[in-house]
C-alpha cells in the first residue's frame, strides 16, 4: 500500500541528496531534539542518539505534561531496522563459510518448497538482502486477522504456500521493490540452513558478540502510541519470520551496534561488520546492501533505513565517510512524518534542514469536522484504486483523519489539516484532499492527490 499515502524509505529519502546549505544547528543534542518534537500533536517520546567524536544521547517528550518516560534502557520495537540486523546476521553467515550470497533460495527451503523462477534465473540470497527478487511486499494471501496486530497470524506454513502461487513482477535483480515478503522469506531460509530457530541464531551470532544484552525478538517495551496519540498494541511474529520487523531493543544496544559499524571495526564481527557496509546491488538507480539502503547526502553516501509498526517508529543512519551515526527511537507510530529522518539526517550533516513540529490547525469558522464523515472508494479513472482501496474519513475532538485500506491492510489513520475551504492537506506526504459538495451543500465525493496522482473518491 505504498503507492498512496506512506511512499516506501528510498522515495522519502531521495531528497537527502538536495540539500538546503546554512541550517543552523542547535548547540547540543537535547535543545536540537526539543526544537524538532515541542508542541508536536502527536504527543511522541523519543530518545535520540549522535555517534562522533563523543557519543551524545537525549530524551523527550512532545508534550511536557507527559508522564511517559524514557531512558536509554526503555525497549522499543524498532520495526524494519530489523532487516539491517539480519542482514549483519547473513554477513556473518558469509563469514563462516555457511551460507554464499549466490545460492539459489529453493536450496536452503524445505524439500518440496515451491519457488517462483524466471528465466532470466532464479531467486539467490541476494536478491532477498536487497529487495529485487522481483516478489510483491506482501504476498497476494497475506490475510490480517488482527489489523492492530496484522503478522501475529502469518506462519511459515503460509509463507511457502502462498510463495508457491506467486509469480515474479521482474527477474531477480532486475529491479527494487521493496518486500517484506522478501524479508520473510530470507528469515525462513536462514533457519532452514542453520537448523536454529532465528531468535536463538541472531542472538548467538550477533546480539551476544555485540553487547546487545536487552535486545530479543519478544518481551516487554514501552507502551506504544498511533500518531494519534492513542495507546495501540504490540506487533507479533512468527520467531521463524522476525527478520521483518520483530526486532525488541533499547538506545543503549542499538548504539552499540551503529557504534561498532563506524570507522575500523574491532572484535569477534570486525569482518561481518565491514562486509555489511558492502554495496551488494544497484538497481533503478538505488544503491541496496546487506539490509542498508545506501543513500546520497551532499556529496557522499551514508547507510539508512527506518522503521516502523502500529505504535513505534524508528530511523538509523550510519555516515562511514565522516564516521558518524544517529539514531531516533519513538514511541509512537511516526511514518506520516518520514520516521524523524529530517532529525537522524541533520544529527550527522548539519546543513540538512530541521522539520518544525507538527501542530494541530484549527478549522476555518463555521467548518464542521463531521461534514466529511463517511467511507469513500477511491477510483483512478473508472477502475478501482488498488483492487479495492477505500478512505475512511472521520472527525475526531474536531480535527479531520482520514484512513486508507485495500487488500485487508489497513494504514495508520493521518490527521489532515485545514488549507481552505473543503481542502485539506499533510505536507509531509505531499497529500491533498478537496472535498465536493452538491447544490444542497453536503459533501458528495472528493479529489485525492498525492505523488503526481489525481483520484477520485466516492461515497460507500
Amino acid at each position: 500500500m505504498d503507492a498512496i499515502f506512506y511512499n516506501n524509505l528510498r522515495s522519502l529519502l531521495f531528497a537527502a541528496s538536495a540539500l538546503l546549505a546554512g541550517t543552523a544547528t542547535a548547540a547540543n543534542l537535547q535543545e536540537t531534539l526539543e526544537e524538532r518534537l515541542a508542541g508536536d500533536r502527536s504527543g511522541v517520546c523519543a530518545a535520540a542518539v549522535h555517534l562522533g567524536e563523543s557519543e551524545e544521547t537525549a530524551f523527550y517528550c512532545a508534550d511536557p505534561q507527559s508522564a511517559r518516560e524514557v531512558d536509554a534502557q526503555s525497549r522499543f520495537e524498532i520495526g524494519s531496522l530489523s532487516k539491517a540486523l539480519q542482514g549483519l546476521l547473513v554477513a556473518r553467515l558469509v563469514e563462516h563459510g555457511e551460507l554464499s550470497l549466490d545460492e539459489p533460495v529453493k536450496a536452503l527451503l524445505p524439500e518440496g518448497a515451491e519457488v517462483p523462477e524466471h528465466e532470466d534465473g532464479p531467486i539467490r540470497v541476494r536478491h532477498l538482502l536487497t529487495h529485487t527478487a522481483g516478489l510483491p511486499r506482501l504476498p497476494a494471501g497475506f490475510e490480517v486477522d488482527d489489523p492492530a496486530n496484522p503478522y501475529a497470524g502469518y506462519a511459515p506454513e503460509d509463507l511457502l504456500a502462498d510463495l508457491a502461487e506467486t509469480e515474479l513482477a521482474s527477474a531477480p535483480g532486475e529491479q527494487f521493490a521493496y518486500s517484506n515478503f522478501g524479508a520473510m522469506l530470507l528469515s525462513l531460509a536462514l533457519v532452514e540452513r542453520t537448523g536454529t530457530p532465528l531468535p536463538e541464531l541472531l542472538e548467538r551470532e550477533v546480539l551476544e558478540p555485540l553487547g546487545m544484552d536487552d535486545t530479543s525478538m519478544s518481551g516487554p517495551t514501552l507502551q506504544g502510541h498511533s500518531g494519534r496519540g492513542k495507546p495501540v498494541s504490540n506487533w507479533d511474529f512468527h520467531p521463524d519470520l522476525g527478520g521483518v520487523g520483530a526486532v525488541r531493543s533499547t538506545a543503549a544496544d542499538m548504539s552499540r551496534w551503529l557504534d561498532a559499524l563506524r570507522g575500523e571495526p574491532q572484535g569477534p564481527l570486525a569482518d561481518a561488520l565491514v562486509r555489511s557496509r558492502e554495496v551488494l546491488v544497484e538497481a533503478g538507480g538505488q544503491k541496496l546492501g546487506y539490509g542498508w539502503l545506501h543513500l546520497p547526502l551532499n556529496d557522499r553516501f551514508v547507510l539508512a533505513h527506518d522503521g516502523g509498526t502500529g505504535g513505534f517508529s524508528s530511523f538509523a543512519v550510519v555516515d562511514p565517510e565522516t564516521d558518524q551515526a544517529s539514531l531516533v527511537l519513538m514511541d509512537t507510530s511516526m511514518i506520516d512524518r518520514g520516521s524523524l529522518s529530517d532529525l537522524a539526517f541533520h544529527l550527522v550533516e548539519e546543513s540538512y534542514p530541521l522539520q518544525s513540529p507538527r501542530k494541530a490547525v484549527a478549522l476555518p469558522e463555521g467548518a464542521d469536522a463531521e461534514d466529511y464523515v463517511g467511507r469513500y472508494a477511491i477510483y483512478q479513472g473508472e477502475a478501482r484504486f488498488m483492487g479495492d482501496f477505500t478512505l475512511e474519513v472521520t472527525a475526531q475532538d474536531g480535527e479531520v483523519v482520514v484512513q486508507g485500506s485495500a487488500g485487508g491492510q489497513t494504514q495508520p489513520e493521518v490527521g489532515v489539516d485545514p488549507d481552505g475551504v473543503d481542502r485539506f492537506i499533510h505536507p509531509p506526504l505531499d497529500l491533498v484532499i478537496e472535498f465536493q459538495r452538491g447544490a444542497d451543500g453536503r459533501v458528495t465525493g472528493l479529489v485525492l492527490k498525492q505523488a503526481g496522482m489525481t483520484l477520485r473518491g466516492e461515497p460507500l
